[in-house]
């Protein structure tokens, strides 16, 4: 394939965190020369221009959240001077700097529907916050449905995402690429605590927060009147005050965890209680690749290819969680197996290798002009 020159435009700085543009990123970089733009933090100013957004019914508040007018003349500036075959736009918040007139050159990884996830979010806030929620995801709706109508392919991590935005615009280039799993980083470890069972995630992430109360309030007591001596350890960069106060006899809250892959693989078992969600959870993803049998919820698991019984178990009751939580900390022998079924999963189906080759191709075809379909079949039967 032939050499690029490729501008990534990004909210954040690819990172071990923001982990799918990270590894794409990374296993590209050999075969593409690769121009990395992300803003900085909002100045003052950037504040105040960003007011004039919030009359605009289709402007969400996440990218009013970013805006910076230092990232927007020097998004300008490279694709003026740059001469980028491609355009690789990643999530909603980071489309709004690429200028209108260049939209059609863009490669857009929206990663998920996020007004899906702001409208399934709205069910789970307080009133005052449920209200915003809603109000965002009408906001989301308008802006992804302007966006991927304008670019020239659209990818998403899963068939239930590219189903939300093709619902927004029928005739999208939408198509899935999975997300990637460091098979490095998260892999099996040596030895494992049997009494620890751990729910990973950025805690700051609404999603997770209520995951993470729900875990401690409903179904953690049910797992420790059963097993007095488990332990339960969250881990994820800035937990709230209110998940601080859960800390005591029996559950541990770290913040962030930078060998997240050696927790993972020495717990006995990774719990994913989502109430909601979109795309691929990763979570999930990196659980299995330590090789650790998952508790996780329908939401989590979405289109995932997870087997219950098979690489562990999925409820959506605090009691029924409770339970197949305490079934694998009983049956080590069961639990292994899982785990080691869940590792091979992974490593089938989400190594960054095969997933890289898939992002050049989607570059080259947008290069090509070739008019790859959306994947209507798979999606229609979601």
């Amino acid at each position: 394939m032939a050499r690029l020159r490729i501008l990534y435009i990004g909210p954040h700085p690819p990172s071990p965190i923001a982990v799918r543009p990270w590894l794409f990123l990374g296993a590209l970089r050999e075969r593409h020369a690769i121009d990395i733009l992300t803003p900085h933090r909002p100045t003052g100013l950037d504040r105040l221009v960003a007011l004039r957004h919030l009359a605009d019914p289709a402007y969400p508040l996440q990218a009013i959240a970013v805006e910076s007018l230092a990232m927007r003349a020097a998004v300008r500036a490279a694709v003026a001077e740059g001469e980028y075959d491609v355009i690789h736009v990643e999530h909603v918040r980071a489309f709004q700097f690429v200028p209108h007139a260049d939209r059609p050159r863009i490669l857009f990884d929206a990663v998920d529907c996020v007004s899906d996830l702001f409208a399934q979010a709205a069910t789970y806030q307080g009133v005052a916050w449920r209200r915003i929620f809603a109000h965002e995801a009408r906001r989301l709706a308008r802006f992804e449905s302007t966006a991927i109508a304008s670019a020239a392919r659209v990818l998403v991590a899963s068939r239930r995402d590219a189903a939300g935005l093709l619902k927004l615009q029928p005739d999208a280039p939408v198509h899935v690429l999975r997300n990637p799993v460091d098979l490095s980083r998260f892999r099996p470890g040596l030895e494992r605590s049997p009494n620890t069972v751990v729910f990973t995630g950025k805690m700051s992430f609404h999603a997770n927060r209520v995951a993470a109360r729900w875990l401690c309030d409903e179904i953690w007591p049910h797992v420790r009147s059963r097993h007095p001596q488990a332990r339960l350890v969250i881990a994820g960069a800035r937990p709230p005050a209110s998940l601080l106060r859960h800390r005591g006899v029996g559950i541990e809250v770290t913040g962030y965890v930078p060998e997240l892959g050696r927790l993972i693989a020495g717990a006995a078992v990774a719990v994913a209680p989502l109430r909601y969600a979109v795309g691929i959870q990763n979570k999930v993803l990196e659980a299995m690749a330590c090789a650790t049998p998952v508790v996780t919820t329908t939401a989590a698991v979405g289109d995932l290819g997870f087997e219950e019984g098979g690489h562990g178990f999925v409820a959506n009751d605090a009691i029924a969680i409770a339970e197949r939580i305490c079934w694998l900390l009983d049956d080590r022998r069961s639990a292994g197996e899982m785990g080691r079924a869940g590792r091979d999963y992974v490593e089938r189906h989400h190594a960054i290798g095969p997933l890289a080759d898939e992002l050049d191709r989607y570059y080259q075809d947008m290069l090509s002009g070739d008019s790859t379909q959306p994947i209507r079949r798979e999606v229609e039967a979601i």
